[in-house]
């Protein structure tokens, strides 16, 4: 099925809406090249929008993975505003945002952690280990909780198809998922030369008085699909709560340290951060 503009500015509004209702009155869609090609159980669109060219130096950001934890579709959505009206951020990138993976428990009354289906789309990925793992995890640690299901068979969903689509089309070099309410930063990999990376992420960590740790991935996990797999550089920013009134103060917060994400290049398994007059100036 083609793409529908109608269903897209139909879906716009309501998300718009949806917005003011947690009074993000700053947050502009309308301007943003947001695309779509797959919808959910309740045929809601997975939109995602593009900046700059995709043939090097992608970047992805996905955002509301977990349909509870607003002020994730929040930041992505108003760094989909900043990216537009700063064209310099990306003019040798490629940026890709898709703010809004799970519209269907965002859109829930409350919201809910799984999508339609009843499904935790951070265990859904087709892992090498989730036959043989994820249903034993959820039923040992997890004991069955419903919020983290991983769903009958590994790649079930149509959100956990558009982000591995994104992946696939656009090869992005660096990965960053917003969750909450954790609140520290996770890498998930590649697992090697990570030097580089460590005195990165110390630095950031200090500037935003926000930790970091090693937490490990899950059978099914985007940390375990996209980094531990496939070694595409895959960090986690865990926001402190999943309150939407936060949402201005973890943008005002973490977009510096967002920009600064743009800097970290990777070359093969190797970080670094490269340092040029735009990374200075940005510091």
């Amino acid at each position: 099925m083609e793409p529908s503009p109608k269903e897209l500015k139909n879906f716009l509004k309501i998300l718009e809406l949806q917005c003011k209702e947690y009074g993000w009155k700053d947050i502009k869609l309308e301007g943003i090249p947001w695309e779509y090609y797959r919808t959910t159980t309740r045929k809601n669109p997975l939109i995602f929008a593009v900046f700059g060219t995709y043939k090097s130096n992608c970047i992805l950001f996905l955002g509301g993975v977990h349909g509870d934890e607003l002020p994730t579709v929040y930041v992505l959505l108003k760094f989909a505003n900043h990216i537009q009206d700063n064209p310099d951020l990306f003019k040798d990138k490629c940026v890709i945002i898709a703010p809004l993976i799970n519209p269907d428990g965002f859109f829930t009354k409350p919201p809910a952690r799984v999508n339609a289906s009843g499904i935790d789309l951070n265990r859904n990925f087709p892992t090498r280990d989730w036959q043989s793992s994820a249903w034993k995890q959820w039923e040992r640690k997890g004991t069955k909780n419903k919020r983290y299901y991983p769903g009958k068979k590994p790649g079930s969903e149509q959100e956990t198809l558009f982000q591995m689509a994104l992946i696939n089309r656009f090869k992005p070099q660096k990965i960053l998922t917003i969750h909450s309410p954790l609140g520290f930063y996770d890498f998930d990999g590649p697992s090697s030369d990570l030097y580089s990376f460590e005195r990165w992420i110390d630095g950031v960590s200090k500037e935003t008085k926000h930790p970091w740790k090693k937490f490990g991935y899950f059978p099914g996990s985007l940390g375990n699909y996209a980094g531990h797999e496939r070694n595409i550089f895959t960090l986690t920013l865990e926001l402190p709560s999943s309150k939407p009134d936060r949402g201005v103060e973890y943008f005002n917060k973490f977009q510096p340290a967002i920009i600064k994400f743009f800097d970290l290049q990777v070359f093969g398994k190797k970080p670094f951060l490269q340092i040029t007059p735009e990374s200075i100036k940005r510091s």
